[in-house]
Order: structure tokens, then C-alpha cells, then sequence
């Protein structure tokens, strides 16, 4: 079996492949990052254990965040692709807070989907929904974010 290579390779085949190569290799450090602590209160309560989203609005960089808070209500973001922090700029930002059955919150680092998890989500959908929330919040250095939720009891 033989193969034929023509040596005359089209100008527009030779312009994709090596538009295809641009950037083999290389490595896109991303947007600069900005450390991002706060809390969150509940009816001006902390509230412990409440999984955080922030999602990029308008022209801030990068993909966004979670967090989970502590003790306190505090947390510390963590960029969606690694390392500690956000990009500065506009968020809007979905706090979810589900509880199992049995009253205790979801245990940290359940990869259960919520839609398989016996956990009930407790916040209404204007906090907790990605496309809906009317959280909204700025990172900017140096300045902790405090987001206060308030929910009245069923």
C-alpha cells in the first residue's frame, strides 16, 4: 500500500491547521484573583453550613465560584478553577442551605445531586435559584462581603 502526500497543501488547509496548533502547549494563567471572605446571615443570624455561588455578571472575568460557610456564617471563596479568590467585579450570587430529614444540614463534601438527595432546600427561590437569585454582590480587595437574607418562618 502507498500514499500519495501532495506537496501543494492548500493555503486555506495550512491556516486552520496551524490556527489549530496556537495555543498547544501554552497555558492561559487566568483573570487575577482577589481574596473574597464575608458571611452570610439568616434573619440576622449566622448561618452555619449554606453552600454559596457566585456567578459573573456584566464584564468581570472568570467563571465564578463556591464557597461553603463555617462557624460564624464566614466562608472564603474558592475559584471554580482553582485557587483562593474571585476576580474583582459584579456577582450574582445563589445561597443554597438544604437540610436532610432529620433536621441536620447536608453533610460537607456530598457530591449527591440534589434532585437524588433526601435533602429539602429551606431558602426561597430569590436566594437559592442560579438564574432567579436577587443576591447580588462586589468584589473588590480588601473589602468582606456580608450578604443578609431574611425568610419568614412557615
Amino acid at each position: 500500500m502507498s500514499f500519495h502526500i501532495d506537496r501543494h497543501v492548500s493555503p486555506v488547509v495550512l491556516v486552520v491547521v496551524l490556527s489549530l496548533c496556537t495555543g498547544c502547549g501554552s497555558k492561559d494563567p487566568g483573570p487575577e484573583l482577589t481574596s473574597v471572605t464575608g458571611v452570610i446571615l439568616l434573619n440576622e443570624k449566622p448561618l452555619d453550613n449554606a453552600e454559596l455561588i457566585f456567578i459573573p455578571v456584566e464584564s468581570t472575568p472568570g467563571v465564578g465560584g463556591r464557597a461553603r460557610t463555617k462557624e460564624g456564617g464566614k466562608f472564603n471563596m474558592i475559584y471554580s478553577r482553582g485557587g483562593e479568590g474571585l476576580p474583582e467585579g459584579n456577582y450574582r450570587v445563589a445561597v443554597s442551605y438544604r437540610l436532610m430529614p432529620d433536621g441536620s444540614p447536608v453533610p460537607e463534601g456530598d457530591t449527591t445531586p440534589p434532585i437524588e438527595s433526601p435533602a429539602s432546600e429551606t431558602l426561597p427561590l430569590k436566594y437559592c435559584d442560579y438564574d432567579k437569585s436577587e443576591l447580588k454582590a462586589t468584589v473588590s480587595p480588601g473589602k468582606p462581603i456580608t450578604l443578609k437574607l431574611t425568610t419568614t418562618k412557615k
